[in-house]
């Protein structure tokens, strides 16, 4: 069985939600705007809408979860475009159970690294490698002393 890849679904919202929060717009003022500069099939507006759904009702915890792990870093330092794929990450995480943890991952470092700045990537997987060993949700992967 071919695999379908959602990530023009992940850019989707991610596009959708920065429009959102660089405007002060609601879903529906952002969205047409947002479709007429990418079109989608409806099964990946479905999924990016969502996850933009799933991002809007539990923002303040995804946020107060980036906080937690970004020692030293407040969210409001953060690039727009990081916090954003982030917490798109962070809700597939917690959220959407038939999407594997590696897959999720993988997918926001890619968008990260094509959409924001040249440290995105490597900030983004540091992120999320935290929160998930935070929530118990990989094992430590350090090697031992030999």
């Amino acid at each position: 069985m071919a695999q379908i890849s959602f990530r023009p679904a992940r850019v989707f919202a991610m596009q959708l939600l920065y429009a959102m929060e660089i405007s002060g717009g609601t879903v529906a003022e952002a969205l047409p705007g947002v479709l007429e500069a990418q079109p989608l099939k409806d099964d990946m507006k479905k999924y990016g809408m969502k996850l933009v759904d799933l991002v809007l009702a539990h923002k303040s915890e995804l946020d107060a979860e980036i906080e937690a792990c970004s020692a030293h870093w407040g969210i409001e330092r953060m690039a727009t475009l990081d916090r954003i794929i982030i917490r798109i990450a962070m809700v597939e995480l917690l959220y959407v159970t038939e999407v594997p943890f590696k897959v999720v991952v993988s997918e926001a470092i890619q968008i990260a690294a094509k959409f924001s700045t040249d440290s995105s990537n490597s900030f983004v997987n540091g992120l999320l490698a935290g929160f998930m060993q935070k929530r118990g949700m990989v094992v430590n992967t350090t090697k031992k002393d030999a």
